[in-house]
């Protein structure tokens, strides 16, 4: 098991001189997660900040290159009420717990992987502004064939949870 923190700063819309600034580009659009799109997923995929994830209580850190992310709507209807449940998916690029020329930065058998990790959490009034205190699951995308085809899935490597930063002493 790896605890640890980070600190994510989701851009929200803002429009200067006619554009929003918020949305993502291309690079970042390319690794969003395609799972549940046409299924009342929200068009825009925005950008997201973080810096650096915090492991073992501070004792240790792993670099991260900010990602994307969208609200995908409960039932596929976009013209859903604002207290009806959303879900909020995004990705943080990180640079991962193994390096060839740092073993201290791997716990035993247990590693983060370099590239995107996916989470997914509840959030109310499709809004990110209201995000459940629930536990929500992180994934990363990988190659599997045990099924008889070749194709990329999803697979859950663990569980986060948000806490507003006022709440972070």
């Amino acid at each position: 098991r790896i605890e640890g923190s980070m600190d994510v700063y989701f851009h929200l819309p803002h429009v200067v001189e006619g554009f929003d600034v918020s949305l993502a580009d291309e690079c970042v659009m390319g690794k969003m997660i395609k799972d549940n799109i046409g299924k009342g997923s929200s068009t825009a995929v925005r950008k997201l900040d973080c810096s650096k994830a915090r492991l073992r209580k501070g004792f240790d850190q792993m670099a991260c290159h900010g990602g994307g992310y969208r609200i995908d709507f409960g039932n596929g209807a976009t013209n859903q009420s604002q207290f009806s449940s959303s879900t909020v998916r995004f990705f943080i690029d990180v640079d991962g717990t193994t390096s060839e020329k740092d073993s201290s930065s791997s716990y035993g058998d247990i590693f983060i992987p370099k590239g995107p990790l996916y989470f997914s959490l509840p959030c109310f009034g499709q809004s990110i502004n209201q995000l459940s205190r629930k536990d929500g699951i992180i994934s990363v995308r990988q190659v599997g064939w045990h099924t008889g085809w070749r194709r990329t899935e999803s697979r859950i490597v663990g569980v986060f949870r948000v806490v507003p930063i006022q709440d972070t002493t």
